[in-house]
């Protein structure tokens, strides 16, 4: 709600005047009603000049204030003075009758109507100095004793209770006034409020309808929105972003099918070639010039350079000649490097850009190297009036690439048809050259056929990646280095279903949904984004169990070695987990039991290693095996000579399959020894369980 500090006190005073007039309509009955009752009262009291008088000067006086100043507070009070100034007039046509005295909480019972505690002070302080007034009259007498032949019998005792309970009367009506207006302020705060919210609803809807209508710029209609409101300018955002996202894409890849089309109709000419594409880029782009070098170099490699082949300056065919030495100046250190270069502030004689109103100084350069399959072909130089974007900078980074192999082709397309001209001068050297050329269109053909049947490979190879990845029982998921999902198997998938993770899919952001344990799982990637191969187990309670799931996190590196995006395996070993925490119990309980023993227990495996042992016998190890045993080690390796031999013809005897009994003396005493053979599922004799005990 928004509160009586937020709401100014005019707008509380629309609600509060409805009550005024909603009770002066009612205060109206009764001052007539009042004045009529004072005409009824005269015809049995002939108190005519009171009835008539009196309550005409009063009703009188109620329509004067009520036609110079209705509705103001004045008139409120005058209605006020009325209430009492017309019982005042009963109690003097009935000649001071007690009973009068009720329309004094009759009458402020009225003026509660106006739920303003100020109202009722007039009649109040009227009502008590008029009492006063009668008590005195009737203590001492006066003129007036004709019209107080009926008054009670009253002494200073009984006129402070009637002033006390006139008062205690008062003070509630105040506090129920205030009480009253209270309710009727919260009503307004109530009201506005709704109001309030109905206006942020019209906005709201006639925000979503123009967002609805594809007016992403609309604005929204209100200083403060509500959750609605914020909820639907996050959604206008959201669909700004995609719009400008979207818009790039087409930008490029309207771009490259524009000049796609261009190459693939002008690959037997290059200089054509070159000028249809600058002319395109030019104007596509929206640039005021540009120009596109081509490596050139003689018959026997030397003399290598870039020459420009074509160039526009506002959509208009430029003929100029310009050789740059290949790491000369920009264009040469672009081919040379093999990198774009942005300028956003060129050098005051670089290049200037003219037209029909003079010459200017471009405020960007863009400079974009052409290659394909690392050679190296030659340099786009784009300048223009306005910055480069970076979707600028994209576009002519993978047109680039097309253009390069377009001049590839069209400079072996020249050379074809130079060759075909020599070959037409020179019959002999034709059969040599149309045999290479055979060769040549060979080779291609089994270049051609070998690419098919690595692109059927490739194929193939994709199917058998999908059915590795869903066909296991891991989930599988790898993300970019913008936290986005590029592959999701099925299995996660399936974990997923159902829950506050379903719609994770291929190409949300994996961080999005993690609530409280984003930042956490965004360490785990950006470590992996630094090279590190995680590997740890964790609680899961995605499917609303509790549950272990063991998880891989591992950099994805490109050719260069940078890493590229991270892989993440993750599997439920929550049966694991509770094997080796039972099987953890079990040894603990297994050791306690072992130690409750006087003799002394212990089991070898088959290669005399000490799988088990109590305390007993580990004390004692040291006078029969001349050192301490411990878990694991072998029995053997500390005796020699007859000892070892000894021990080991019973050990040996044991795990061929005999349960017997022996003796053996040692150093304090003759051990009496009894051997069981420890047989598993499939009557394979594992170990030897020992006990032995002193004689």
């Amino acid at each position: 709600m928004q509160g009586i500090q937020n709401i100014r006190e005019e707008q509380f005073k629309v609600f509060h005047d409805k009550v005024y007039e909603e009770a002066d309509g009612i205060t109206r009955y009764f001052i007539i009603g009042y004045f009529f009752f004072g005409v009824f009262l005269s015809v049995f009291y002939s108190t005519w000049e009171l009835g008539l008088v009196m309550g005409g000067v009063s009703i009188g006086l109620y329509y004067l204030v009520q036609t110079l100043s209705k509705g103001t507070f004045l008139s409120r009070l005058t209605v006020s003075f009325l209430f009492w100034n017309f019982p005042f007039q009963f109690i003097l046509q009935l000649h001071g009758t007690y009973e009068m005295y009720f329309f004094y909480f009759v009458s402020l019972t009225v003026l509660l109507f106006y739920e303003d505690w100020r109202l009722l002070m007039p009649a109040i302080i009227y009502s008590i100095f008029t009492f006063l007034f009668l008590f005195y009259c009737k203590l001492y007498g006066t003129e007036l004793k004709e019209y107080m032949n009926n008054i009670p019998d009253l002494n200073y005792k009984n006129a402070l209770l009637h002033v006390a309970i006139i008062t205690l009367y008062a003070g509630l009506c105040v506090l129920w006034s205030k009480l009253q207006r209270d309710q009727t302020k919260q009503a307004a705060i109530t009201n506005l409020d709704m109001q309030g919210q109905l206006k942020l609803m019209d906005i709201n809807i006639n925000f979503a309808d123009n967002i609805s209508q594809g007016d992403l710029k609309a604005k929204y209609g209100a200083e403060e929105p509500d959750k609605l409101g914020k909820a639907l300018m996050d959604m206008r955002e959201s669909l700004v972003e995609a719009s400008d996202r979207e818009s790039k894409e087409r930008f490029v890849n309207v771009g490259l099918a524009s000049i796609g089309d261009i190459l693939r109709s002008n690959s037997d000419d290059l200089n054509k070639l070159c000028d249809m594409v600058i002319q395109e880029l030019v104007k596509y782009m929206k640039v005021n010039q540009g120009g596109i070098f081509i490596i050139t170099e003689n018959d026997n490699g030397s003399d290598r350079h870039l020459e420009l082949m074509a160039c526009r300056a506002y959509e208009r065919k430029k003929y100029l000649k310009k050789r740059v030495e290949i790491g000369e100046g920009l264009v040469g250190q672009s081919a040379i490097e093999r990198k774009f270069i942005h300028l956003k502030e060129i050098p005051s004689n670089y290049v200037n850009i003219s037209s029909g109103l003079g010459t200017s100084r471009p405020n960007s350069l863009l400079i974009v190297p052409l290659q394909s399959n690392d050679e190296m072909v030659g340099v786009i130089e784009m300048a223009s009036f306005k910055d480069f974007e970076q979707n600028d900078i994209e576009f002519l980074e993978k047109v680039g690439e097309s253009i390069a192999s377009s001049i590839i082709s069209a400079k072996t397309n020249q050379a074809t048809v130079e060759l075909l001209q020599q070959s037409r001068e020179m019959t002999e050297q034709m059969q040599a050259q149309e045999e290479e050329m055979r060769q040549n269109m060979e080779e291609m053909q089994a270049t051609q056929e070998e690419m098919a049947r690595a692109q059927k490979e490739l194929s193939a190879k994709e199917a058998n990646f999908n059915a590795l990845i869903n066909n296991t029982t891991d989930s599988i998921i790898t993300i970019d280095r913008e936290y986005k999902i590029v592959i999701m198997n099925e299995v996660q998938k399936a974990r997923y279903r159902g829950t506050q993770y379903e719609a994770m899919k291929e190409g949300s952001n994996a961080l999005d949904m993690l609530g409280s344990v984003r930042e956490e799982w965004k360490g785990y990637y950006d470590r992996a984004f630094a090279g590190e191969a995680l590997n740890f187990t964790i609680k899961s309670s995605v499917q609303g169990e509790n549950s272990w799931r063991e998880y891989y996190i591992n950099p994805i590196r490109d050719n260069h070695g940078g890493t590229v995006g991270a892989s993440i395996f993750s599997r439920d070993i929550t049966s694991r987990k509770r094997i080796e925490e039972s099987a953890k119990t079990m040894s603990n309980v297994v050791g306690e039991l072992l130690n409750t023993s006087s003799d002394m227990l212990m089991a070898i495996d088959s290669k005399y290693n000490l799988l088990v042992s109590n305390d007993k016998f580990k004390d004692e190890s040291v006078e029969i095996l001349g050192a301490r045993a411990a878990d694991g080690v072998n029995l053997l390796e500390n005796l020699e000579g007859a000892r070892q031999s000894a021990i080991k013809e019973q050990y040996d005897k044991a795990l061929a399959g005999e349960e017997f009994d022996d003796e053996l003396k040692v150093a304090n005493g003759v051990l009496v020894n009894h051997y069981k053979p420890i047989i598993n599922e499939d009557d394979e004799v594992i170990g030897v369980a020992i006990k032995t005990h002193f004689k």
